[in-house]
């Protein structure tokens, strides 16, 4: 994720012979249930900048069997 955002702000700031783009930023996370205490399974990131700037991931959480283990007995 912080490789995506790294990428985000370079794309905001701009450089010298770069200017600065808009970006509309999304996080949209995908669980597997609807309890309160479920953590995302999924989590896909987009961006879209006003001069062509469009980076995407799609991202596993690798921890998620586990998270969900811990949140339920209230570890987390």
């Amino acid at each position: 994720m912080r490789d995506l955002e790294l990428q985000i702000r370079d794309a905001v700031l701009g450089s010298d012979d770069r200017p600065g783009e808009i970006v509309q930023y999304s996080v949209i996370f995908e669980y597997t249930d609807d309890e309160k205490t479920s953590v995302p399974k999924w989590i896909t990131m987009e961006a879209d900048g006003n001069r062509g700037f469009h980076p995407t991931a799609d991202l596993e959480n690798p921890d998620h069997a586990a998270q969900q283990i811990r949140r339920r007995d209230g570890i987390e």
